[in-house]
């Protein structure tokens, strides 16, 4: 069975950008959807930059998962 790159590359991050939609967070990946999103927002926002890094496994997502557990969260 042959592979491409990019198709495993998709992939194998796809379980790293699950953790943040899973707990509500709106995947964007163009500039246009930043720009078409961002300013038309209400209230406040968290960004997420993901990473495939270890730091972002470890600490960033997990981070933010308990981050909106608090009374006070972005909208």
């Amino acid at each position: 069975m042959s592979m491409s790159f990019n198709q495993y590359m998709r992939d194998s991050i796809q379980p790293m950008r699950d953790d943040l939609t899973s707990i509500g967070f709106q995947e964007l990946m163009t500039p246009e959807e930043v720009e078409a999103t961002l300013p038309t927002a209400k209230g406040t926002a968290l960004v997420v930059v993901n990473s495939v890094c270890g730091c972002a496994a470890g600490q960033c997502r997990p981070g933010v998962a308990q981050a909106l557990q608090n009374e006070i969260a972005p909208e």
